[in-house]
């Protein structure tokens, strides 16, 4: 089964009012590349959640997003920076007397003054030991969400490739078909136009058929429409793999798969095998597309 590197899910636990909620997503890399924006109390699990993460995904950029609603608040204080607040008072007092200016300042401006004040709470001990079990139940019920939709995706994408190799395929049958005849063809209108330059002139049909030959031999496409049909096999059979990632082996016959349609392009010169191998070179592109979405 194919996976697609895009997907998203979701997942939470909860204990009394202690709630931890996960979310995954990921979208098309060439390699595994995992990003966490998590709560400073649980940075210690880092290290445990990545790794659980590589189990799942071997490419693509995964963006993993933690957030924590504590049971309770934390306590907090309120500290009064006193050194802070005499220097605010010391400046306030030279500038008055160095400019005359009148006015006092109040309890309440004094508050309001930037470092005057501030807030201290006291964090737990180590939360990430005790919640541990906690955060893991809700990441693994994030990634099972996650490849659960990367399974639904990769269905789609094996059955749009399965759809465009068969219209790869039918196309290269009509090469195949119209190649057959090409060597007829080119000695049929080889010798009319023998016969049109030299009118009276005997025809050697020795010389002819060595010609027709020749031609025959330098349009010859059956090699690279026998190595397209294995490739589109060898495609075939990876898309039905078991399991692991597939998508580097898949872009390496695509790549093969428009050699070979280019060199076939490239040797004939009978207009309706060039539309067919048009069609081919634009259904492999289509295919390649979908596959840098596969893992």
């Amino acid at each position: 089964m194919i996976r697609s590197m895009t997907g998203y899910g979701r997942g939470e636990a909860a204990e009394g009012a202690l709630r931890y909620e996960v979310e995954v997503r990921s979208v098309n890399h060439r390699f595994l590349e995992i990003r966490l924006r998590i709560p400073q109390e649980i940075s210690p699990l880092e290290s445990e959640m990545r790794a659980r993460v590589g189990k799942s995904v071997r490419r693509g950029r995964i963006d993993l997003s933690a957030t924590r609603t504590p049971s309770k608040e934390p306590e907090g204080s309120v500290a009064i920076n006193r050194e802070v607040i005499a220097r605010y008072l010391e400046a306030a007092t030279a500038l008055a007397a160095d400019f005359r200016l009148p006015g006092t300042l109040t309890l309440e401006s004094v508050l309001a003054l930037p470092g005057a004040v501030r807030i201290e709470y006291r964090r737990e001990a180590n939360p990430s030991v005790q919640e541990r079990p906690l955060l893991l139940a809700a990441l693994d019920g994030a990634l099972a969400a996650y490849e659960q939709t990367r399974a639904a995706e990769g269905e789609r994408l094996a059955e749009d490739l399965a759809g465009r190799l068969r219209s790869v395929e039918a196309d290269l049958g009509e090469i195949e078909r119209l190649a057959a005849s090409t060597t007829d063809e080119y000695s049929t209108k080889l010798r009319k136009r023998i016969r049109a330059l030299l009118e009276e002139v005997p025809l050697d049909e020795g010389r002819l058929m060595q010609e027709a030959a020749y031609q025959a031999t330098r349009t010859d496409v059956t090699e690279e429409v026998v190595r397209l049909q294995a490739h589109l096999q060898q495609m075939r059979d990876t898309l039905s793999a078991v399991d692991g990632p597939v998508g580097k082996s898949l872009d390496f016959l695509v790549q093969e798969m428009h050699r070979e349609a280019n060199t076939i392009g490239s040797k004939v010169e009978n207009l309706a095998i060039s539309q067919a191998v048009l069609r081919v070179k634009a259904e492999v592109e289509k295919v390649r597309e979908q596959v840098q979405n596969i893992e």
